[in-house]
């Protein structure tokens, strides 16, 4: 399945500081190491190697088994580097997506007990990704206001707060059927304690089943935060005749960022699924009739937000079954994202009834010339 999908997706305007994305799933039937390998070939061969590495998540099979190799592997690279352990739909032990920022002035990385901060300084904005390493306290909900709180230092290090500075959140629960309610309550309650709320908006966020090589660890969070952006440079995405809002549900998060700069706009599109303006799950059964609503959806929140799917650069797309694999890449190689890079993964949404969900970053040129460039 790798080499028949596009990998690599480019934003550039000419100007030095473009963006580069990566999706790449190693090909099934060797071991661990050997399908790392010759992933992290591919990847260096594509271009996957410069100094202007931002982001780079691996997505395993087994992460108990598994870190120890590819920590060493990884080890002394100057980007933000994240485990996950969600198995690949296609049979193999790993996959990596990877996301490159051009015209990067410097980079600092530390990295210490707690969690790792990776800080990109360009002339006019640091973007940092953070994310807490350990978990001492337990429970679902303890941990989810755990992440916040340690998020709360990493922000106040970077001159502000958690709501002025970090739009978006990637939230990993380790038996998302028995925890997630855990961690719908801790992020309401630590949203309730910022003043947060859905007229002034939360975080864009994707909380999806996931782990860590710690088994008492049941959340863990990697979160993008920007300083230096002034009032109105973020807008959130909106499509409410299609999705519903989430506090419907009792949950806060937002369905997505945009990012407006002088020279473009990011689009960081939460976790979507099949779901109507109600909030009611729609083709509950159906992954095929699933997968073409929750595209359906994402369109309507980038046509909403000045853009469009094909805009997308890169996506990840979640299954609570990966028997569902080859209706779900059918399905898609129908739609926009036959032309991005994209990831399929083993990795149940919140709800059972929910079969796929799908979150993405999107480029465009759509900027703003009031505001600085990126």
């Amino acid at each position: 399945m790798a080499g028949k999908l596009r990998e690599i997706s480019v934003w550039d305007d000419g100007t030095g500081t473009g963006e580069r994305f990566f999706c790449m799933t190693a090909e099934p039937g060797g071991s661990f190491e050997e399908e790392l390998h010759s992933l992290m070939d591919r990847y260096r061969e594509s271009g996957g190697d410069g100094g202007d590495e931002f982001l780079l998540r691996f997505h395993v099979s087994d992460p108990a088994r598994q870190s120890e190799l590819l920590s060493r592997v990884v080890k002394g690279r100057r980007s933000y580097v994240s485990i996950v352990g969600q198995p690949p739909a296609n049979g193999s032990r790993v996959a990596l997506e990877a996301w490159h920022l051009g015209g990067m002035l410097g980079k600092s990385k530390e990295e210490t007990e707690e969690g790792t901060v990776l800080v990109a300084r360009r002339k006019h904005y640091r973007l940092f990704l953070a994310g807490r390493r350990t978990a001492a306290v337990c429970g679902s909900h303890d941990q989810m206001q755990e992440e916040f709180r340690w998020l709360d230092r990493v922000a106040a290090a970077q001159g502000g707060t958690v709501p002025a500075l970090v739009h978006r959140t990637w939230i990993y629960c380790r038996d998302i059927d028995n925890n997630y309610r855990g961690l719908v309550e801790g992020r309401n309650e630590s949203f309730d304690r910022y003043g947060l709320s859905p007229e002034n908006h939360y975080i864009a966020s994707t909380g999806i089943e996931g782990c860590t090589e710690t088994p008492g660890r049941l959340l863990h969070m990697d979160s993008l935060g920007i300083a230096g952006l002034k009032q109105g440079q973020v807008r959130y995405m909106e499509a409410p005749d299609y999705l519903s809002p989430t506090h419907l549900y009792r949950v806060a998060f937002e369905r997505g960022a945009r990012i407006v700069y002088g020279d473009r706009s990011h689009y960081f599109i939460s976790g979507t699924a099949s779901i109507d303006a109600a909030g009611n799950i729609v083709h509950p059964g159906n992954v095929k009739r699933q997968t073409v609503r929750t595209l359906e959806n994402m369109r309507a929140l980038m046509e909403r937000s000045g853009g469009s799917l094909s805009h997308l650069k890169q996506a990840v797309v979640y299954l609570r079954d990966w028997a569902d694999r080859d209706v779900v890449e059918c399905a898609l190689m129908d739609s926009p994202l036959a032309h991005v890079p994209h990831l399929l993964l083993k990795a149940p949404v919140c709800r059972p009834g929910w079969l796929v969900e799908i979150d993405g970053i999107a480029v465009n040129g759509a900027g703003d010339s009031s505001f600085a460039p990126l």
